[in-house]
């Protein structure tokens, strides 16, 4: 017997195996054991979804020989010739190669007749918005009120294109993507039946690319068979599909957040060497950093597998506003990847530009310096100890200030002043001591800020020692408050490295009791945020004191767009 495609061996025969679609399952079901049949049903949902397999379980339901039913016997002669596609009642039309008004009215003449050998006559029209508008006007009467043995069943990608006469006389369902660990499971079964060894992660990539496709799944895991040589290998469909493994991704996220971009050249220049695709691990990168958003908002639980805590990790190490810039920039790099000279130079310049501003959404310079010494010690904590900042430089202006009018000859914008207008603010106090120097090491002595300063602490520890606030510390027990929109920092791994980080300056004997509760603004946290609204305030006092800026909205009506002003570090 000749090998037949795993997308037409295991494609659905009846309800039952219908995966992902329950709810248009359970309507149809309904409809059927009450013998609510309406005249014209409509399927819509993107390529590979099932349109075209819930058609003709519903003929088979129709015109089964054991009655009107939802679960067709699957054994008849009526069932058989419509898995066959021999079924003489039943016809099947593609309306991207059959679009003419004369087709479609030679169609509908055979409507009048009664079915030969069946109880219902079938229409199935598939991609029905490719037919033309006079084709559409031609069954319009005929989609209105058919002879009561004719029922239409509709099929589209794209509803947006059907005329809402058509639409109103159709009973619609929408078809769902598939999520990729339903496609997974689904594989596995499948892989299972058909005594194919195989490994997860291969599954998982392969649920991924099909982007929520049954078919497009099915087909991916024959051409994976095929290159495994019989197996579904993580490594082979890893060559196959020209995509990363998820460690990659980890450490480039590793390299953003380190603001290393030595080793984040490295490591693009691996995955050029392994010929990935580049537009898929933007797209894998941009799915990474909503899960890790997600860990950022809602806590560890919002996430699970093998990778949950590599996310908890980076989700600590990254702010949210990072996350929600690179997300942003991948979309961005994505859509514009073909325009770049090539794809690995429009990928790296994609990474660069995540790097450049991460930087600048953590307080921080971003010049080639900078990068250096950050790569060295956590970026977070080095921009937030730091207390003395400038002005950033001069703020955009609206109304297109700067350009020659042609017409009236009106000059340029004029050059800026050579020094930035600067501020200075006074380092604000820890409770009893100065703001101390990042490295130094204080006594506790009931200070907790100072003290966590002087620590310099940086990663799950620093995370959660800036956030709390002291309460006390007596008899080797330290006692802290954490606020309760923090309370993911409360979680066993964020203490046990904040007592490990503690136990040399505090005692071997220490003992952390770590409670969610109220919190009064006392946390090295609290401090930098006012430090951060002070110098923002006062840079934006000095941008609007500016003699050069007041001449600049004065003469040509200039806007000093506010969002553009940043303290800058001195």
């Amino acid at each position: 017997m000749a090998h037949q495609v795993l997308a037409r061996k295991w494609r659905p025969r009846n309800f039952a195996d219908v995966i992902g679609q329950d709810h248009v399952v359970r309507a149809l079901s309904n409809a059927l054991d009450t013998g609510r049949i309406h005249h014209a049903y409509l399927f819509t949902g993107t390529r590979g979804v099932g349109k075209t397999t819930l058609a003709r379980i519903l003929a088979k339901a129709l015109n089964c020989e054991t009655g009107l039913t939802s679960t067709p016997c699957g054994v008849c002669t009526a069932c058989k010739d419509i898995d066959a596609g021999r079924f003489v009642d039943l016809l099947e039309v593609d309306a991207a190669t059959n679009t003419k008004v004369d087709e479609m009215r030679e169609l509908l003449e055979t409507a009048q007749y009664a079915p030969v050998s069946g109880r219902y006559k079938v229409y199935i029209i598939d991609e029905v918005h490719m037919l033309s508008k006079s084709a559409f006007n031609a069954m319009l009467k005929t989609l209105e009120e058919p002879p009561g043995h004719v029922e239409f069943i509709l099929a589209t990608t794209d509803p947006q294109k059907l005329p809402i006469t058509v639409l109103s006389r159709c009973l619609q369902f929408n078809l769902k993507n598939l999520p990729p660990a339903l496609i997974v499971e689904h594989l596995s079964n499948i892989l299972g039946a058909e005594k194919i060894g195989f490994e997860r992660p291969a599954l998982e990539m392969l649920g991924r690319a099909a982007e929520g496709s049954v078919r497009d799944a099915l087909s991916l895991l024959d051409q994976a068979i095929a290159h495994g040589g019989g197996e579904v290998k993580a490594d082979q469909v890893t060559a196959m599909l020209g995509a990363l493994d998820q460690t990659y991704l980890f450490s480039m996220l590793d390299c953003l957040a380190n603001l290393d971009a030595k080793r984040l050249v490295g490591e693009i220049e691996q995955l050029a060497a392994r010929s990935v695709s580049f537009d898929i691990t933007l797209k894998d990168l941009a799915s990474l950093l909503s899960r890790i958003a997600l860990v950022q908002s809602v806590g560890v639980g919002a996430v699970d597998g093998p990778d949950a805590a590599s996310m908890q990790r980076l989700a600590s190490m990254l702010k949210s506003e990072q996350v929600q810039l690179f997300y942003q920039i991948a979309l961005l790099g994505r859509r514009d990847l073909s325009l770049a000279p090539d794809e690995q130079s429009g990928f790296t310049m994609t990474l660069l530009r995540m790097l450049a501003f991460a930087g600048k959404v953590a307080g921080t310079a971003t010049t080639a310096g900078d990068v250096e010494r950050d790569a060295e010690r956590n970026a977070e904590t080095r921009a937030e100890l730091n207390a003395e900042r400038n002005v950033a430089s001069a703020p955009e202006m609206k109304y297109g200030v700067g350009r020659q009018n042609t017409t009236t000859g009106a000059p340029s914008r004029p050059k800026m002043p050579r020094e930035p207008v600067t501020t200075r603010t006074l380092p604000e106090q820890y409770g009893n001591s100065a703001s101390p120097e990042p490295g130094t090491t204080t006594a506790l002595n009931g200070d907790w800020p100072a003290f966590v300063a002087g620590l310099n602490l940086s990663g799950l520890a620093g995370m959660l020692a800036k956030q709390c606030e002291f309460k006390s510390f007596a008899d080797g027990v330290l006692e802290l408050i954490l606020p309760s929109v923090q309370k993911h920092l409360a979680d066993r791994p964020y203490q046990e490295k904040l007592k490990s980080e503690l136990l040399p300056h505090l005692g071997a004997n220490l003992r952390l009791n770590l409670r969610v509760g109220d919190v009064s603004g006392a946390s090295l946290a609290a401090h930098e945020d006012r430090e951060r609204l002070q110098q923002q305030k006062a840079a934006e006092v000095a941008i609007d004191e500016d003699p050069f800026i007041k001449n600049l909205k004065q003469d040509f009506g200039a806007e000093v767009l506010r969002a553009s002003i940043r303290p800058a570090r001195s």
